[in-house]
């Protein structure tokens, strides 16, 4: 079969922009049971997507899909899967590719809230047979159009200081998984996390980038700046104390100072320095500003029925 000779900066220069399926697959509890995908799926609120709504969103301009996915509640306590669960993920991804679209798909809110991933070392196991079932299930599939991202958000300190050995173990454990999957994965272009996919801590002589025989290697991070601005909340403002009183930091309304660019200009700076200068591009998987409340996909289904 055909493999993809594009480089991973010819694959992501052709990216484009994206659109995350955010709140659907990558839906999870901690204190309700889930039985079926289509509990999970709409467990926040939106509708399941449909193959329309990935024809509605190429034809709107977009020409990737970042397809977040949380897979522990159909997981064993091994980690196998559910076939349940990779057959619904395998459909949609199929529906993204006819798109002619490019898709993301990862290990999504599994490392949130204490949930298994956020075990680090300790979850190492289970992480490689996860992705090596992953990678099996898809090692035929385009490998130019579908690519691997390792994990979301590898929120892991020990002692205040971010753990980067921890991180780096799983990535490695996530290339080496799917290289030995064979097939198309031997050359798929594989995402990386960044540290806590923040970009100064992902610019840091301390991330260590893994071996990948392939060299087909991309960085995954967040683009969140200033956070007074994209994520904090008239509604629900953040406070500090100084030990004797409470302070309140006021939410930033407006964007678009000197400082702000400037902020900007480094923090891009530093991710050409540090990774594209190097034959590593970078996707940035999320940017927003997520201050009111989202409008979820229904809209955008309700329209196409």
């Amino acid at each position: 079969y055909y493999i993809s000779k594009k480089t991973a900066t010819d694959i992501v220069k052709d990216m484009g922009i994206g659109y995350n399926l955010a709140n659907v697959f990558d839906c999870y509890s901690t204190s309700e049971e889930i039985k079926t995908p289509d509990e999970q799926i709409t467990l926040w609120g939106n509708s399941a997507p449909n193959k329309q709504l990935f024809n509605f969103l190429k034809k709107s301009g977009f020409k990737t899909i970042r397809f977040p996915i949380t897979w522990m509640h159909f997981m064993d306590d091994s980690g196998k899967v559910n076939p349940l669960w990779m057959s619904r993920v395998k459909e949609v991804v199929k529906w993204i590719i006819d798109a002619n679209m490019y898709c993301i798909i990862d290990v999504h809110n599994d490392a949130t809230d204490r949930n298994w991933l956020s075990e680090g070392i300790a979850s190492k196991n289970k992480f490689k047979y996860l992705w090596e079932q992953i990678a099996n299930e898809f090692k035929d599939f385009d490998d130019e159009y579908l690519l691997f991202e390792a994990l979301n958000v590898g929120d892991y300190w020990i002692n205040g200081n971010y753990d980067y050995n921890t991180l780096y173990n799983l990535t490695q454990t996530f290339v080496d998984s799917v290289r030995n999957s064979g097939g198309k994965n031997k050359e798929r272009l594989l995402v990386l996390a960044g540290a806590e996919k923040d970009i100064d801590l992902t610019c840091s002589t301390d991330y260590i980038i893994p071996k990948d025989p392939s060299n087909k290697l991309a960085i995954s991070i967040h683009y969140y700046f200033p956070s007074t601005f994209t994520i904090e909340s008239d509604r629900n403002p953040w406070t500090y104390s100084n030990g004797s009183e409470v302070h309140i930091i006021p939410p930033l309304r407006t964007w678009g100072d000197e400082g702000h660019y400037n902020d900007m200009i480094k923090h891009f700076d530093n991710l050409k320095r540090y990774f594209v200068d190097k034959g590593i591009p970078v996707i940035i998987t999320e940017v927003g500003v997520v201050t009111e409340e989202l409008k979820d996909i229904n809209s955008i289904i309700n329209y196409l029925n």
